[in-house]
């Protein structure tokens, strides 16, 4: 599977952020417009960092069975022999025994304690977490920060803006005046412009 010269650099950029941005609430956010192969960035940078790091235990999710098919299709037509496993209701399947675990959202929400000690989550359609303390993903990263305070997070997404709460990299105030601090804290890359692929 070849990598696109704008892909390598959205891989490049996601791991010189986590060089750059040593703080444990730094998170990146890739920004990728819609067919410029997402789950190929996400692939070759899951794979470099297993590679490099091997002691890492990392989570790729998303919010539908197709996209977490998708993305370990393509992860595994990258490395055929990765230590990779599947948690998805929707799919059958709930592998948990891997260093690698490709998951829906609605199928590890409550069920962090399966996964024990995860370093880095990757998020592919980041712009749907909300900042509400009680949504899913929310309830999901809390959980997992218990059993490792250190964990990050990369956001993956076609857009950095969210309806109702703003930029992505934003504050967010709710309606009783109380300020949420944005999950993403800045841009690995933002390919949303089209002189991107010029």
């Amino acid at each position: 599977m070849k990598i696109r010269d704008y892909q390598l650099e959205a891989k490049e950029k996601t791991l010189q952020y986590f060089y750059e941005h040593r703080n444990i609430g730094d998170n990146p956010l890739v920004v990728m417009p819609t067919g410029t192969g997402k789950s190929v960035v996400i692939a070759y940078t899951v794979k470099e960092i297993l590679e490099k790091w091997g002691n890492q235990r990392i989570m790729v999710i998303t919010h539908v069975q197709e996209l977490v098919e998708q993305n370990f299709k393509k992860f595994k037509q990258l490395w055929p022999y990765a230590p990779a496993g599947v948690y998805s209701a929707g799919l059958n399947k709930k592998e948990t025994f891997a260093p690698i675990t490709f998951a829906s959202i609605g199928s590890v929400a409550k069920k962090a304690h399966l996964f024990k000690h995860i370093d880095l989550i990757l998020v592919d359609e980041a712009h749907l977490i909300s900042l509400e303390d009680t949504v899913m993903y929310q309830k999901f990263f809390a959980a997992i920060r218990i059993a490792n305070p250190f964990m990050r997070i990369v956001g993956y997404t076609a857009t950095d803006w969210r309806t109702g709460q703003g930029k992505l990299t934003e504050q967010y105030m709710k309606r009783n005046g109380t300020v949420v601090e944005p999950l993403f804290t800045g841009y690995a890359i933002n390919l949303s412009t089209p002189e991107c692929f010029s």
